[in-house]
């Protein structure tokens, strides 16, 4: 609530806040993907395709993927998780870290793959996920995939529920957001993760072809 007794607008956090939720929080949301990703992956993008994982966090996705074969650089906007993800890499993975802000507008040479794995539900508001969208066009340039993997509201009640963590998105919500850049190759739901009331929640498998425009 602000001081006037208003809602405050909803909004992503910030690098300083990822880094402080970092600092204080357990990331019980980080863990390996569960096969789902794996057979996306292998069917769409087999190794060794070069990869970025954006809003990689501890690594563990970065380190998975770099396990199968893949050629993984991984970003994410706060220095705390990269600081802890290098110290869980192991020196000989071939795995290379940047602290990043992908919505940052300076040129970057794209990749032919990228991943988003709870990144895009971190956005709260259509403005903030066509942000999002725009940049993940920009990082993976024309032709390019974008594998995401996100929270899924099964209905348009599931998608009011923004208190409890990710932002649930109905199927409409995330074509909008992705439509102007992006071509929708397949689209399923499975479970985000195998924590049992941690994870297993629905998330939506979605392979994304850049438009070559």
């Amino acid at each position: 609530m602000l001081p006037d007794g208003s809602a405050a607008p909803l909004r992503s956090l910030n690098a300083a806040e990822w880094d402080h939720t970092y600092a204080s929080v357990t990331a019980g949301w980080d863990e390996e993907p569960p096969p789902a990703l794996g057979g996306l992956l292998t069917a769409y993008a087999p190794p060794p395709a070069r990869v970025m994982d954006v809003g990689c966090g501890l690594g563990t996705t970065a380190r998975w993927l770099a396990d199968r074969g893949y050629d993984v650089t991984a970003c994410d906007f706060s220095p705390r998780a990269i600081d802890e993800a290098r110290r869980r890499t192991p020196a000989a993975a071939p795995v290379r870290y940047e602290v990043l802000d992908v919505t940052d507008p300076t040129p970057l040479d794209p990749f032919p793959v990228v991943l988003d794995r709870g990144v895009l539900h971190t956005c709260p508001t259509d403005r903030e996920r066509r942000t999002f969208a725009a940049a993940m066009s920009r990082m993976c340039g024309p032709g390019g995939l974008w594998f995401h993997v996100g929270a899924a509201a099964l209905s348009a009640d599931d998608a009011l529920n923004q208190s409890g963590g990710p932002s649930w998105t109905t199927e409409e919500t995330f074509l909008d957001a992705v439509a102007p850049w992006f071509t929708v190759l397949t689209l399923h739901t499975a479970d985000f993760g195998r924590r049992p009331g941690v994870t297993d929640w629905p998330a939506r498998y979605a392979v994304l072809r850049r438009s070559q425009s």
